[in-house]
C-alpha cells in the first residue's frame, strides 16, 4: 500500500552508447543520478536501452543484419553480471525505483526485458515482452505471465510494458487486474512520419489509451536516433532516411490523458513531474475494467502467472527477486 500520495516520477529520453553495454550501463547510472537529483523516486527508461534497439531488422535481410546481431548478442545483459551489479548500485546509491529495458541473454537466446530495481538495490523482478513485434521475432523470444509483475511499494503499484504491448486488450486486462498505478511505458525511437504505423503520433496515442483505460500515470520513455547510430547501421540513402535524427517521444501522461511533462522530440533530457495517486480514485469510481466495470459472467481472461519453459526442471521455483547482497556476491 502506498504511503506517499504525491510521488515525483521521471522518464528518460536518451540514446544508448550503441551496442556497447559497459558504456551504456555507465550512462544509465549517470541518468539515474541525474533524475534522482531532481527528486524523482520512480524512473523510467526506453525500450532496449541497453545496449540499443536492433533497428537493422527493419532495414534489410538477415545477411545484412547478422554482423550487428552478433555484436548485440555479445553485449546482451546476463543475470547476474557486472552490468546488473552497477545498475543495482545506482538504485541503492540514489534510493530510487527504476526500470530499464535491456536485451537479456538467458542460455543461448535473447529476450527484451524490463529490469526493476528498488531503493535497496534489489533486482525485484523483470518483465519480458510477451510477444516480439513482427521482425523483432528474429531477435527476441517470448515472455510469459510469470514475468508480468506489479510491485506494491511505498510510491504506489508499479508495473510496465514495452512498445506495441500497449495496444493489446488482453495485456491491458492482465496488468489492470493487478491494480497498477504508475506504469513504465518503454519505447524505441520512432519512424519519421506521424502518419506511419510506428510514427510518434500513433505511438503517443497508444500510451494515452493505456493511461486512460487502466487509470494509471504513464511514464512514456523513448530513445532518439544519433549520428553515431546512423554511421554504424546505414549503408544507403533509404537507411539514412529511415533513421531521421532525434524522433523521440517522452512524456508523463496522467490518467485523463493530459501531458504533465515532456521532452522535445529531437533532444535528450528527462521529463519530471509530481503525480497524485489520489487523482486515480475518481476514475476508478467510473470505470474499473477488471473490477466493478467488468462482466465476468460472459467475458473473462485467464491470466496464467506460472513460469512456462521448454525444458521443465522438476523442483525448481520461479523467483526473479535477487537481493542487493546476492548481486554483489555473485559477480
Amino acid at each position: 500500500m502506498a504511503t506517499n500520495s504525491v510521488v515525483r516520477v521521471a522518464a528518460v529520453q536518451a540514446a544508448p552508447v550503441y551496442l556497447d553495454t559497459a558504456a551504456t550501463v555507465e550512462k544509465t547510472c549517470k541518468l539515474v543520478d541525474e533524475a534522482a537529483a531532481q527528486g524523482a523516486k520512480v524512473i523510467a527508461f526506453p525500450e532496449a536501452f541497453i545496449p540499443g534497439y536492433p533497428w537493422w531488422i527493419w532495414m534489410g535481410n538477415g545477411e545484412y543484419g547478422m554482423k550487428h546481431y552478433i555484436r548485440l548478442y555479445k553485449n546482451a545483459v546476463e543475470i547476474p553480471s557486472d552490468a546488473v551489479k552497477k545498475l543495482s548500485e545506482a538504485a541503492k546509491r540514489n534510493k530510487v525505483y527504476f526500470c530499464v529495458s535491456v536485451t537479456e541473454k538467458d542460455g543461448a537466446s535473447l529476450y527484451l526485458t524490463q529490469l526493476w530495481f528498488d531503493p535497496c538495490g534489489n533486482l525485484i523482478g523483470k518483465h519480458r515482452k510477451f510477444k516480439a513485434t513482427n521482425a523483432e521475432k528474429t531477435i527476441w523470444g517470448d515472455g510469459d505471465g510469470s514475468m508480468a509483475p506489479v510491485f506494491r511499494t511505498e510510491y504506489g503499484n508499479l508495473g510496465g510494458l514495452q512498445c506495441w504491448e500497449h495496444i493489446l486488450p488482453l495485456n491491458l486486462a492482465a496488468m489492470g487486474s493487478q491494480n497498477e498505478q504508475i506504469h513504465v511505458s518503454s519505447w524505441p525511437s520512432f519512424l519519421p512520419g506521424d502518419g506511419d504505423l510506428f510514427g510518434i503520433e500513433v505511438c503517443e496515442l497508444c500510451a494515452k489509451y493505456y493511461a486512460v483505460s487502466n487509470q494509471v500515470y504513464c511514464l512514456m520513455s523513448s530513445m532518439i536516433y544519433t549520428e553515431e547510430m546512423r554511421e554504424m547501421l546505414c549503408e544507403n540513402d533509404y537507411h539514412r532516411q529511415f533513421m531521421a535524427l532525434g524522433n523521440g517521444c517522452t512524456e508523463i501522461i496522467a490518467p485523463n490523458a493530459k501531458i504533465l511533462a515532456s521532452v522535445p522530440k529531437d533532444d535528450k533530457g528527462i521529463a519530471v513531474a509530481d503525480v497524485d495517486l489520489d487523482a486515480i480514485i475518481p476514475g476508478k469510481f467510473f470505470t474499473d475494467p477488471t473490477g466493478h466495470y467488468s462482466t465476468p459472467g460472459f467475458l473473462s481472461l485467464t491470466f496464467d502467472q506460472r513460469e512456462h519453459v521448454p525444458v521443465k526442471k522438476i523442483g525448481e521455483q520461479a523467483n526473479h527477486f535477487i537481493s542487493y547482497e546476492k548481486i554483489q556476491d555473485e559477480v
